[in-house]
């Protein structure tokens, strides 16, 4: 029996077991639903706490790993069974309890280890491949391009700068250096997507909306207009911006000022992080955005050679016989880089002498370029688009630059009267107000780099490139062999007969032929040959030239000009400035369109026949090298004259003048009875110089009350400036005062120019004892309130400078030197109020750039011992030969160090003269937290002769030093 049972209780058995797993569902099947529910509320929980580390992690230009999108799409399928099942469950679909329960429970099973799989180790994130910014081609970058670029870069990786505007002429390599900044950049990673828009033409906000969001792998609605778009721009941007996707958006070639905010670009700041650059060929554009401008200048000349070698191919840089073209080639480049890459790829591979030669003959002869490809296409192209965004009348006026030579820096104020004088300024009413308009023109120029500032800020240049450029659109109408070294006329060929300027200045030409073979020239109506050395002028010569309107024959050597110069009847400007040796002049009576005649320099003797006729004049120059000018009442019949020129021997005819002259806009006027001793500057201000004048007290000596530059030289008599008629002189700013051995003080007492005098220059006066004498200390309220500059050289008598009670708060320049007895620069009044000795004293020059103390073997000190001058802007420190000062005392607010003892470059002290040495050692300086010895010691220049440029951008400061008293002193 045993045998019988035994099988068949374990088939029971084995039966049972999963019989009873069924009944235990069906017994604990709510159990097993509430584990369901609380297996699928946990999966969901997960789900969104992944989802919102993604979210956190997942910064503009990061998207989910592949791992947790299939996490992602697993859950979701997970999930959607589990519905399923729920649905079932509430519907009770299932034929016994038992088979559902176990449906619930292998569902709940799945979703708790699909939960367990979200437990991730690694980062949920990785960088969008689709957004990584592409490296752009570009050029290696030279010399100071790679300086250029590394301050873009300081600005964009630091914190304080949001808006850089990169400046520069056209193909100066403003783009190329931006590349390699945007390369550069990549590499870093702290912008999570760069945006390069090239701009460029016509600002066009649409297209620059659309390359913004094409570049971001987005889109805006075509239909909608510029503002919705740049709303929904502007909130595409937050919301990168939200995720800590920072920007930094790079806007290449733009030639006008916008408002960010209209395209939908959030101003950077420093919040944000964003950045903004641009490049551009405007000034204005910079200035108009608030970028902080980093200018791109031409290269070196070491730099540009080497680039044009680096281009031009081994095979043609290493042969010997090219080295003098290439060396000329590239100096017709002017150091511009897009000329220098141009020209050399052009004559890449090609050693033939005669074609380098041919290639430096056409660039020199700047119209006729034909051989050599790309410049025209792609240098004077690029150029060009600078030149065509201007309006017409500024064109003209841009092309009339290029009739002076190559590389020439000329006058703002020449360019300025010729630009008058041809019309190209409209008549605006007065003189001042059309010379403004001109400098504005000017500006406009300067600032969008079709000419280049000088120094000095009175001239500019324009590039030699440029030139070419200007000169190639021109071609059929100028004719310029300006600093050719010419020695005759061009060829009769090349004067054809559309020509309206022709410019042979700065030449040698001594002759012109008798006979031109030439027709005349209707539409010449400017010549200019001006700095030649013509001797003769045939008499047929202007007939070829009838509408003549500005004719510049200045600085030549003939001695007579043809009569036909008298049937130019259209001739508006005639300058004879600089002929020595011209003594007459044909008659003027019916140039009667003059309205420019100078005459300066020249060798006329007699007033030329028929000027008084010339109502329309607006310029006289009437300073020949003799006294021409004998009968003042002439001037009456000037009544449209605006700038004069002369030169009076008599007083009496000066008084004269002076009582019945009309306002003038600018005069210089020599009043001197013999040949002056220097040259009288032209008439850029309202200046009269007396020279050899005897001046006593009581003589009627009448100033033009609107005189602002009064000079004085060899002048004796006066004791004083108020010997003169200062009363009348209202508007005076300038004085200089030199080898008047009579003068005692400067002013006798206080007067009204003492408050508005902005200059003041004195030289060789042996008798001078105080700048303002008896009457001052009365009222010295606003006494040289307004001065600028003092120079006082070589007055051996004068003990004391100023007065402590002067406020000198607008002073920049002081030079003394020279003053064998002075004491002190600034002297207290003995009198109460200043102070005892245990009072500190702060004398402010708040703007004194420059001080120059030298050969003063007196000098005790610059002022008393418990007294300092604080100088905020102080740049250049002199003190040479003065043996007795002990201390000195200045005080300098802007000398701060950093932790290792060296200068800020904050700090506006350039340079530190001092001689000699050994004073140098034992002078004392004090400082309230410095040791300033130490501290300036960088910037100490020991050596007697000095030139510094450091005054400013627009002087410079000159220091002849021979061991004895200087020979001169001038602030220039």
């Amino acid at each position: 029996m045993a045998e019988l049972f035994g099988p068949i209780l374990e088939v029971i058995k084995f039966i049972g077991r999963p019989a009873r797993k069924y009944l235990k569902y069906q017994r604990k099947f709510t159990d097993y639903v509430d584990g369901f529910k609380q297996a699928q509320d946990d999966l969901l929980a997960k789900r969104a706490d992944i989802q919102q580390q993604v979210d956190d992690e997942c910064h503009y230009g990061k998207i989910p790993t592949q791992e947790v999108k299939r996490w992602f799409k697993k859950v979701e399928d997970k999930l959607a069974n589990a519905q399923h099942v729920e649905d079932k469950v509430s519907k009770g679909k299932c034929l016994f309890r038992s088979c559902l329960g176990k449906l619930v429970d292998e569902t709940t099973q799945a979703l708790k280890e699909v939960r367990a799989e979200g437990n991730f180790s690694g980062e949920l994130v990785v960088n969008d491949p689709s957004l990584v910014a592409v490296k752009l081609s570009t050029e290696t970058l030279v010399g100071h391009q790679v300086r250029v670029r590394d301050e873009i870069y300081g600005y964009l990786m630091g914190g304080e700068v949001g808006m850089i505007g990169v400046c520069g002429m056209g193909g100066i390599g403003k783009t190329t250096i931006m590349k390699n900044v945007h390369n550069r950049l990549i590499q870093e990673g702290k912008f999570k997507n760069l945006i390069w828009i090239t701009v460029s033409g016509n600002f066009d906000i649409r297209k620059i909306q659309e390359d913004i969001v094409s570049q971001l792998k987005r889109a805006l609605p075509g239909h909608e207009n510029t503002t919705v778009r740049g709303g929904k721009l502007s909130t595409m941007l937050s919301e990168m911006l939200r995720k800590g996707g920072r920007y930094a958006l790079i806007l290449d070639d733009v030639w006008s000022s916008f408002d960010l905010g209209e395209i939908g670009i959030e101003e950077p700041t420093k919040d944000n992080g964003c950045k903004v650059v641009l490049t551009t060929r405007s000034e204005e554009v910079i200035r108009s955005m608030g970028c902080k401008k980093v200018q791109v200048a031409c290269l070196s000349k070491h730099e540009a050679t080497n680039l044009f070698l680096s281009k031009v191919g081994q095979d043609v840089s290493a042969n010997p016989t090219l080295k003098s073209s290439i060396k000329l080639l590239v100096r017709e480049c002017d150091r511009l880089p897009l000329a220098l890459v141009t020209l050399a790829a052009s004559m890449k591979g090609i050693s033939n002498p005669r074609e380098w030669e041919n290639a430096v003959n056409e660039l020199r002869s700047d119209i006729h370029i034909r051989n050599i490809q790309g410049v025209k296409d792609k240098v004077f192209r690029s150029l060009k688009y600078s030149c065509d965004r201007l309006e017409k009348v500024d064109q003209d006026c841009f092309f009339y630059c290029a009739l002076y030579p190559k590389g020439h820096q000329f006058e703002k104020e020449d360019i300025i009267q010729y630009w008058m004088e041809e019309g190209l300024i409209a008549e605006m009413g007065s003189r001042k107000a059309m010379e403004d308009n001109g400098h504005s023109i000017l500006e406009k120029f300067e600032q969008n780099y079709l000419l280049e500032r000088v120094e000095n800020g009175a001239c500019v240049k324009m590039h030699d490139v440029v030139r070419k450029m200007a000169l190639n659109i021109t071609t059929k109408i100028f004719m310029v062999k300006a600093g050719k070294q010419l020695k005759e006329l061009p060829n009769e060929e090349e004067w054809g007969e559309d020509l309206e300027m022709v410019s042979l200045m700065y030449n040698s030409i001594s002759a012109i032929p008798q006979h031109m073979k030439c027709p005349k020239f209707p539409k010449l109506t400017t010549l200019l040959l001006s700095h030649n050395s013509l001797k003769e002028i045939p008499e047929s010569f202007f007939e070829h030239f009838p509408n003549l309107k500005i004719l510049d024959l200045s600085h030549n050597p003939f001695e007579s000009l043809p009569s036909s110069i008298s049937a130019l009847e259209e001739l508006k400007v005639l300058l004879l400035n600089g002929c020595n040796n011209l003594e007459s002049l044909p008659s003027v009576l019916k140039l009667q369109a003059l309205k420019k005649l100078r005459l300066g320099g020249s060798g006329i003797k007699e007033i030329p026949q028929g000027l008084e006729m010339l109502v329309n004049l607006r310029y006289l120059d009437l300073l020949a090298k003799h006294p021409i000018l004998r009968n003042p009442e002439l001037m009456s019949e000037f009544n449209k004259l605006e700038v004069f020129e002369g030169w009076f021997c008599k007083m009496g005819d000066w008084n004269m003048y002076v009582g019945q002259r009309k306002e003038l806009y600018k005069y210089s006027i020599f009043v001197c009875p013999l040949d002056p001793s220097i040259d009288i500057p032209w008439a850029s201000s309202k200046l009269v110089l007396f020279e050899r004048i005897e001046i006593n007290s009581g003589d009627a000596i009448m100033l033009p009350y609107d005189i602002q530059q009064l000079h004085l030289k060899h002048c004796y008599g006066a004791r004083s400036l108020n010997d003169i008629r200062l009363g009348d002189a209202i508007d005076l700013k300038g004085c200089t005062v030199e080898d008047c051995f009579d003068l005692v003080s400067i002013f006798s007492s206080n007067c009204d120019q003492l408050k508005e005098l902005e200059s003041l220059t004195l030289r060789n006066l042996a008798n001078l004892e105080v700048l303002v004498g008896v009457g001052v200390r009365e009222s010295s309220l606003g006494t040289f309130s307004s001065l600028k500059e003092i120079s006082l050289c070589r007055s051996p008598k004068i003990k004391k400078l100023f007065a402590a009670d002067w406020v000198l708060h607008n002073l920049e320049k002081m030079e003394v030197s020279g003053c064998l007895e002075l004491e002190e620069i600034i002297t207290e009044p003995e009198r109460e109020g200043m102070g005892t000795n245990n009072d500190s004293i702060e004398f402010k020059f708040p703007k004194l750039t420059s001080l120059i103390l030298s050969n003063l073997p007196k000098l005790k000190g610059i002022c008393s011992e418990n007294a300092v001058m604080v100088c905020n802007s102080l740049q250049v420190i002199e003190i040479s030969n003065c043996p007795r000062v002990k201390r000195i005392p200045l005080l300098l607010p802007q000398l701060k160090v950093d932790g290792e003892g060296k200068l800020y470059p904050s700090n506006t002290l350039q340079e530190i003269r001092m001689q000699p040495e050994d004073w140098w050692e034992s002078v004392e300086w004090k400082h309230p937290s410095l040791n300033v010895k130490n501290v300036v010691q960088p910037l100490l220049n020991p050596y007697g002769l000095v030139w510094s440029a450091a005054v400013g951008p627009s002087s410079a400061i000159y220091t002849y030093w021979s061991g004895e008293q200087p020979d001169a002193c001038v602030i220039m």
